[in-house]
């Protein structure tokens, strides 16, 4: 048994308020595969192969009777991968917008947690989608977020791949069923982790009250010149259409772009990367969706970005270590290079400030217990608390971004054609993105709610036009 760290724990616990899981989906050419057609069976043996290289395949939560404690991670005694893996057709024609719809409605089905918490369907029937042969077909897996983050889906994504058609031979498997705690014993064991809170509480206010001091100079260190110096903490969120009530319904759309361009792009500002190239487009595409109609806020708008943490003082193995940090999109701003420059800017200053207050964080969050995070969470959506909290302060959009391979992978022998990912939603915020670079190709997936982004297409159209106007800046 490993018991989640306080961070991972936080995911099961946002269960109360809405599914908290992560879904990534790809397109595959079975041509590249022997005899040139890839089954469902042939999938499940490859996935069913593949077991032993992450441990959350065949893990399962169990928690701790009230939540008195953060739950634990158990090799499940009764897993069965046929519950796991699913056979799914699309309706005729089988296009683009079928698949989008699909991939929507599964990313909105919470999971059962009772089981090791991913799914995976293996989906056929699709029909004439751009850059996909005929008889291609799509995965798509749900993982919950407190068994993975930006890291550790990269890593989960190259156990199941492989760089050439040729499957390399399976991992050993190191693995062996646990016999499902009793309450009495999760109890016990709460009692000897409530023994050690008191020293670790001090150890993390020590790590912390000098972190204090510093955090004054993480800000001016990198205050930039001019009347752009908008920090952190400071930024002031203005409302948008993007921030109005949501509920669990889901809706999909994706564009992708040239990494190369994206690379030239980064250049005409110094020090620049391409994620701030890539927020300065999606940047351009709220501007563009809220100019259309006529409700484009005068301040700019800001998201909020997950920043890789890479640290070992965390209490415990924790697979979520990350810290947010908030940027400005300069979508007050018309011209895309000036508009970069703003983006770059926020981003460095936040990313400083992310950096130094991340760690600590990972700490204290070994200290708020379920029991207290739950029935908060409950009480606040019966009451519709949230209505009295003008969520929009936050961020209005959230951007998750993941690095892929920059050269083709292959699943049981079928090559990867593109990848797009999903994210969890938090209430007051319909519209996400989520970045993934494979193979020299951008791919932005657009998550929106369709109560706050009805015409998601149309803001595709947005974000097409918005870095076409950015990347060509390059090209000038």
């Amino acid at each position: 048994m490993e018991q989640l760290s306080g961070l991972d724990a936080a995911f099961v616990y946002a269960e109360a308020a809405g599914a908290a899981h992560v879904t990534f989906f790809g397109i595959y050419d079975p041509s590249t595969a022997k005899g040139g057609t890839i089954t469902f069976e042939d999938v499940s043996a490859h996935v069913g192969s593949r077991l032993g290289a992450d441990r959350l395949f065949r893990a399962v939560l169990a928690r701790v009777p009230f939540d008195l404690d953060h739950p634990y991670w158990v090799r499940d005694p009764n897993f069965d991968i046929g519950e796991h893996l699913h056979r799914l057709t699309l309706p005729s024609p089988g296009g683009w917008s079928q698949l989008c719809d699909q991939v929507s409605q599964l990313h909105a089905q919470r999971m059962d947690l009772r089981r090791p918490p991913w799914q995976g369907y293996f989906i056929d029937g699709l029909g004439k989608i751009r850059g996909a042969p005929e008889h291609a077909f799509a995965l798509c897996f749900k993982v919950h977020h407190s068994a993975v983050d930006g890291m550790t889906g990269v890593k989960l994504v190259n156990a199941l791949h492989d760089p050439t058609p040729d499957t390399a031979p399976a991992p050993q498997p190191d693995w062996t069923p646990e016999r499902y705690p009793s309450s009495l014993n999760l109890l016990a064991r709460t009692v000897f982790t409530y023994a050690r809170r008191p020293q670790q509480l001090v150890s993390a206010a020590t790590h912390s009250i000098p972190l204090l001091a510093k955090i004054p100079g993480a800000i001016t260190r990198q205050i930039p010149t001019g009347h752009r110096a908008e920090q952190g903490p400071s930024i002031d969120v203005p409302h948008t259409p993007f921030n109005s009530h949501t509920d669990a319904s889901r809706n999909f759309d994706a564009r992708d772009y040239d990494l190369a361009e994206v690379l030239r792009t980064r250049r005409l500002v110094p020090n620049a990367t391409v994620n701030d190239v890539v927020l300065t487009g999606i940047g351009g595409a709220m501007r563009r969706y809220l100019l259309d109609k006529g409700e484009l806020p005068e301040k700019s708008m800001v998201t909020a970005m997950a920043l890789a943490l890479q640290t070992d003082s965390a209490p415990r193995p924790t697979v979520n270590q990350i810290s947010v940090v908030r940027v400005l999109l300069g979508t007050d701003i018309d011209d895309p290079l000036a508009r970069l420059k703003v983006v770059h800017e926020s981003s460095t200053n936040s990313k400083a400030m992310g950096e130094e207050l991340g760690e600590r964080v990972l700490e204290f969050a070994e200290f708020v217990p379920g029991a207290l995070v739950v029935p908060a969470i409950r009480v606040g959506r019966a009451t519709h608390a949230g209505s009295l909290i003008e969520t929009s302060r936050i961020a209005n959009t959230l951007v998750s971004t993941m690095r892929g391979a920059d050269f083709p992978i292959y699943l049981a022998g079928a090559e990867l054609l593109s990848g797009y990912g999903l994210s969890p939603f938090t209430q007051g915020c319909g519209l996400i993105h989520n970045v993934i670079s494979y193979r020299g190709r951008v791919f932005v997936s657009i998550n929106g709610c369709p109560i706050v982004l009805p015409d998601i297409e149309h803001y595709g159209d947005c974000m097409d036009a918005s870095f076409a106007e950015l990347l060509s800046s390059a090209t000038a």
